[in-house]
Order: structure tokens, then sequence, then C-alpha cells
């Protein structure tokens, strides 16, 4: 037996694999903070000082934060023939006490504040407008200006919203609309029909990712067909959450989760002191600047910038994608989650690329070390990504498999019993329990269906009509 070419085989062979899987589960390695531009880091090293923040967050929340407030103003063209916005699907996740919603509200006061002040322009256009059309005889009252704004408000930003309340404010909002939650667990149960008899609540989203037209006949704004959506989305919760919106069998079939860059960040929380901490005026003035010059420029603007890129930014981002493709056999188990990879690297760069060169964003190429950065920042999001779903134990996947199909059941046919659906083998006997948590939870209901003097608890989807006044519902 030759030895030294079994040797040499081996080492080819250990050489292939380390090679062939450059995507793998990594929750260790910290957020690429120096791909950010160096005004950026700048900023984030001082809010991670002040507010005892992880790195990982403020640095996913500022590109949230950026993201929202380009709008449907800038785009990026490349190879592809349709452009690329830099609107960011982003759930970031933490344990409680990680000082999400302090950090977060801090990041949001310049855009808060900028979406005041507009909404009082707009106040003061209809009033001035109301008092010409009375030709001065009248000063409008306040009564008379909220009713001829109406549902028109001008908005930048909303928090939780049903897909109703969503097209409504979009078509008032030239079709864009930021979704920021610094508690989104409301949000990922109204996603999943908690209130809506089990019906999925993501049509919206998905379209609002890609720029599709939306149309329901649910809606109830004036224009009942939103031509060109675009929804920029920062969501932030707890490792609950996050759990329940990726294994949820809708979430991952219609493809909403392949358009979201999540993380679970594990830090704890971090211990009180007594060193008095604030966040020093020259960030605050550079955070404020940044916001005001990037809304002054994209937000609500008639026509779109134009940013193009360098052939070498094209050709990394094809390569990465290249990467992906090659390896479709062994990410299978990730189902449709690497289809977005290269297009979320796009978004990433443009984002860069507006937080380095603010308002004169279109002035200035994409170039090579933009794109290397945000293809990094993409991997770091893999990374966490794959960690996050391979954490999952069997127990964890077969319990979220039987609610899936007990919703399922429950939507598709009828109410039914607890042993009716043992029976019907879509829940073991053991997990009964569940039935009870889940009607805690506000997402089932239940009431007793006996006709005797045993008890027989039946259950049904929250919302769902064919339910008798004494049940938990009624």
């Amino acid at each position: 037996m030759n030895i030294e070419s079994l040797e040499k085989t081996e080492k080819e062979l250990t050489q292939n694999s380390a090679v062939d899987m450059p995507f793998k589960a990594d929750d260790e390695t910290p957020f690429p903070m120096d791909a950010l531009p160096q005004r950026v880091q700048s900023i984030a090293c001082q809010l991670q000082w002040a507010y005892k923040a992880p790195a990982d967050l403020v640095g996913c929340f500022l590109m949230g934060c950026v993201s929202a407030c380009m709008g449907k103003g800038i785009r990026m063209q490349t190879n592809h023939p349709d452009p690329t916005y830099g609107l960011l699907y982003q759930m970031i996740c933490t344990m409680p006490g990680v000082n999400k919603s302090t950090l977060l509200k801090w990041l949001l006061n310049p855009m808060v504040e900028y979406q005041k002040n507009t909404r009082n322009k707009q106040r003061i256009d209809v009033e001035v407008r109301l008092a010409a059309d009375s030709k001065g005889e009248k000063i409008p009252t306040k009564k008379e200006i909220d009713s001829e704004i109406g549902k028109a408000t001008t908005t930048l930003m909303v928090e939780h919203s049903s897909q109703e309340g969503l097209a409504t404010s979009l078509s008032y909002n030239d079709e864009y609309l930021a979704v920021i939650s610094s508690d989104c667990s409301g949000v990922v149960d109204a996603l999943k029909g908690s209130k809506n008899s089990g019906n999925f609540q993501g049509e919206i989203l998905l379209k609002g990712f890609s720029g599709d037209p939306y149309d329901t006949n649910f809606k109830v704004a004036m224009d009942e067909h939103l031509q060109e959506v675009r929804l920029s989305v920062t969501w932030a919760g707890t490792d609950q959450t996050l759990r329940d919106f990726v294994t949820d069998k809708r979430v991952r079939s219609r493809g909403l989760l392949s358009r979201f860059l999540f993380a679970f960040i594990d830090e704890p929380v971090p211990r009180r002191d007594m060193e008095c901490r604030r966040v020093d005026r020259d960030t605050i003035e550079s955070w404020h600047d940044m916001i005001n010059k990037l809304l002054d420029a994209y937000w609500r603007q008639t026509q779109c910038k134009e940013v193009y890129t360098t052939p070498e930014a094209r050709r990394l981002v094809i390569e990465f994608d290249n990467e992906r493709i090659d390896l479709a056999d062994q990410l299978m188990h990730l189902g449709g989650l690497p289809e977005r990879w290269a297009e979320n690297a796009l978004r990433i760069a443009l984002v860069l690329h507006c937080m380095e060169y603010l308002d004169c964003s279109e002035s200035h190429e994409l170039g090579e070390a933009t794109m290397e950065n945000a293809i990094l920042i993409t991997r770091w999001f893999i990374g966490r990504e794959i960690a996050f779903l391979e954490a999952f134990s069997e127990y964890d996947q077969a319990i979220e498999s039987s609610k899936a199909n007990v919703f399922e059941y429950l939507q598709s046919n009828r109410p039914s019993t607890g042993r009716d659906l043992e029976r019907r083998r879509l829940i073991k006997k053991e997990n009964r329990y569940l039935l009870k948590k889940w009607v805690e939870e506000g997402e089932l209901i239940v009431w007793d269906a006996s006709n005797g003097s045993r008890p027989s608890p039946a259950y049904a989807l929250y919302g769902d009509n064919r339910v008798p006044e004494s049940s938990s519902q009624g």
C-alpha cells in the first residue's frame, strides 16, 4: 500500500472540506465594526460605552436606521437589470434587559423629530389652504384641519400595524414606510395571524421587500392598488420571539425568512455601576447631522438618485453568489435562506455607501472596498443565522411541527377537542399541555364541549366565529 499516496489524498480531502464550506454556524465572531465608515464607528463606540450595549447590537441598529432614511430616493445599478434599494429587513434579538429599547430610542430621536417637523409643516400648509378657500372669512379650527388631513398624515415610521393599516399609510406616503419596533413580539404574533383566525399576515412584507404591487379587498385606503410597495424593517426582540419567527412554517415556506437578516446576540445583562454615562455633544450632533442630510436628500423625493458600482465591486458580489450556488447541495438544510444572501449584501453595500457620502452619495461610485465590507457583514449575519437555526433541539422542532399541524387543521377544518386532535395524530398525548399554553398566549380559545359530566375541552383559533359564547374568547 502506498502510504505516501494515502497521506496526500487525506491532505487534499481535508483541504477541500475546509474550502467547500465557507458558510457555517458562528455565534462567536463579533460584528465587524471596522467595516463601517470611520464616522459611524466613532458614534458606535460612544453608544457602546454610554448604554453598555453590545457592539453587535449597536452595529445592526445603526444600519437599520440609515436604511430607513433612504426610502425610495436612492438606488444602486449593478449588472442585474433591476436596481437595488438599500432597504434592509433586520430582526435583532437578545436576552431581556440588554438595553435594546433605550439604545433604539436614542437612535430614532432625530427621525422622530424630523417626522414631527414635517407633520407640523403639513398642518400649516393645510391651514393656509383652508383659510384661502374661505377667502379669509374664518380661521380653520383644529378639528377642521384634522378632518382635512385625515389618514394622509405624513409618516416615516410605524411600529405595530395590521396589513390594512400599513397599506393605508403606504398609499398616502409614496408607498414607502420604515417599520421599526423595539419589542416585536406583538408584531410577530400578529404576523402569524393570532388575531386573524390564524391567517398569515405577512403578504405586504413580502411585497415590500421587492417593490411588488399590493392589492387586497380588505384594504380601506382610497387607492386600493399599490403599485410599488417598499419597506425597511428593523425589529428588536428576545430569543423566544426570534424562535417563534424562524420556526413558523409559513414564514419559511413563503420566503419571508430569507428576506430577513437575523441574529441572536447572546450577551449577558450588563451590571450597573456608579459611573455617570452620557452621550457626548459631538456624537449627538454627528448622528443628527447624518440623519437629517439623508432624509433631506432621499426621503419623499420625486426623482430617485442612482449610484453606480465599479467592475471590481460587481466582481466581488458575483463571486460571493457563485460560492453559494456551487455549495447548494451542502446548504439544502437551510431551505431558501441562502437565496437572498447576495441581494442583502448589495443592500448593505448601498447603506455603507450612504453612511460614507450622505447627501451626495449619487456623486460617487460604489467601489471594491465598500462591497468587500458589505460581504463581510453579510457573512457575519450568515454565521449567526445558521448558528441559531442549528441550536434547535429535535424536541423544539417536534413541538413547532406539532403546533403547525394543529393550527393548520383548526384553520382548514373546524374546532376540535383535545382527544380528537390526539386521535388524528396532530399532537401527542404527552404534549397536550401545549394546548393550554397556546390558550394562555392568546393564540387558541377553549370551552367545554361536553354533553355529560366529564369535561371535554374543545379548541379553536382565536377569532374563529364558530365557537360558543362560553369560550375563553367570549
